[in-house]
């Protein structure tokens, strides 16, 4: 029997909506809170039309996994990039092995917990993981599968330290920094340091790997001193693609040396290219003596090597560059966060300040002699 009546928890919305059918042990009820009687009313009667056409009622008993991989079949995929949809995909790998055969309308914080629990992944698979079931699930609620979000509480996300990044291999010392950038900005590059110009480039403007290896000869603005930002290359699938949102593409200013060693390396590279036989029709900036773009996997072995050249232990990846970039901006009280969060490319300051405000090695020795300081006073 379906029923509307007065919600008798205090503080929550007026009415309350119960939903139920069968009896006995195959009885199966869904709840939900409304403010107004109407709404409650219409909610019943979308939850009978449902479970007679067998559509979203239906779908609370199907296993989490299935119902998941079908909300990213038909919410996800197309509309995200090929990459975005392999950390979903990764996401259903890990659901698939450690939550079994619970169904939609079984899952609870604590079912969810567990899971974190026990994934022993790194700190920022897990936390994907959480986002993703936290997303699919509240489309759940707004489809009517489940009355409610299991996910939206307070869930701790359990890191295997051994896969989860420490903050020392996130920034550079400032020391360490300059003398790779130093090395970089004094080196000749030739047709077969593609990797290393790559590095220079990311080490003087932050970009991320897949969108220097996008540059083309026109996003190098020689007279303004600047570069555009309007592509990004998916060294997975072998193709050129958008930015993943709009506040990624941007033009950012790059100091006047690396501006003449781009200018340089544009006349060199055309020449080279064509004394090769390749062919570069869309002008790409980097393009290699075999006429491919490099992976990113390539260009962080570079960098480990470059480490090792330079007597540096090599623990740090490509990202760390744009992680100290970022990190020695934000400690210049001359520069602005909005600013900051532009020249990243980040859709809002919260995430620049949330994965990039750290203290360099330098900064922390700085501040804790000035901790000493105010004690001793």
């Amino acid at each position: 029997m379906s029923r509307v009546y007065l919600n008798p928890m205090k503080g929550g919305r007026t009415y309350k909506a119960e939903f139920t059918i069968g009896s006995g042990s195959t009885r199966r009820r869904k709840t939900k809170t409304f403010d107004d009687q109407k709404q409650a009313k219409n909610w019943i009667h979308k939850m009978q039309v449902d479970f007679d056409t067998g559509t979203t009622f239906e779908m609370a008993n199907w296993s989490f996994v299935d119902y998941y991989w079908h909300w990213v079949q038909l919410y996800k995929e197309p509309v995200i990039s090929p990459n975005t949809l392999e950390t979903y995909r990764t996401s259903y790998q890990h659901f698939k092995r450690c939550m079994g055969n619970v169904k939609v309308e079984q899952l609870s914080r604590n079912t969810i917990q567990r899971f974190l629990n026990v994934l022993g992944m790194s700190h920022e698979s897990a936390r994907k993981d959480l986002m993703h079931i936290r997303a699919c699930l509240r489309d759940a609620v707004i489809d009517g599968v489940i009355a409610r979000n299991p996910a939206l509480g307070e869930l701790n996300i359990i890191a295997d330290p051994n896969l989860t990044k420490s903050d020392d291999k996130k920034f550079m010392a400032i020391s360490e920094f300059k003398k790779v950038r130093d090395f970089l900005l004094d080196y000749d590059y030739q047709m077969y340091d593609i990797n290393r110009l790559a590095l220079m480039i990311i080490s003087q403007s932050a970009l991320r790997v897949g969108e220097c290896l996008a540059l083309k000869y026109e996003d190098i603005d020689l007279l303004h001193n600047t570069i555009r930002v309007d592509e990004s290359w998916d060294s997975m699938h072998y193709t050129l693609r958008e930015p993943k949102t709009p506040h990624a593409v941007r033009r950012i200013p790059i100091p006047p040396k690396v501006a003449l060693i781009l200018r340089h390396w544009i006349s060199f590279h055309r020449q080279s290219l064509f004394q090769l036989g390749i062919a570069n029709p869309q002008h790409l900036l980097l393009l290699n003596r075999r006429g491919v773009l490099t992976r990113a996997s390539s260009i962080n072995t570079s960098y480990h090597q470059l480490q090792k050249h330079l007597g540096i232990t090599p623990k740090y990846s490509t990202h760390t560059l744009r992680h100290t970039l970022a990190s020695l901006m934000i400690g210049d009280k001359n520069v602005s966060i909005n600013y900051i969060s532009r020249y990243l490319g980040h859709a809002s300051t919260m995430i620049t300040e949330k994965y990039y405000i750290g203290l360099l090695p330098e900064q922390i020795e700085e501040f804790n002699n000035e901790a000493l300081r105010v004690i001793s006073e």
